[in-house]
């Protein structure tokens, strides 16, 4: 039974984590380019890191960061949805 429950929940983090891509990048792009830059600007202004117009240190950092928050709250809202329907 555990295991069971170990594999669901895996395959629907997965499911969420592909759409979470998708999420991310479409209608969030706007978002996630405003924080990379942010976040270029920050790595330029403490020389932590050098982003010009051609290289973009932190956009994977970003993108992956966002993607984990969209996944956490797709997954949160399909945990409330299965509740309200075994009830």
């Amino acid at each position: 039974m555990l295991h069971a429950k170990l594999k669901n929940n895996f395959l629907i983090g997965l499911a969420c984590l592909i759409a979470s891509f998708f999420i991310v990048l479409f209608p969030l792009g706007g978002l996630l380019d405003y924080l990379s830059q942010a976040s270029n600007d920050f790595l330029n202004r403490t020389g932590l890191g050098f982003a010009d117009g051609e290289a973009d240190p932190s956009f994977l950092w970003v993108l992956g960061g966002m993607m984990l928050v969209v996944t956490a709250l797709l997954m949160f809202v399909l945990r409330k949805l299965c509740n309200l329907k075994q009830r």
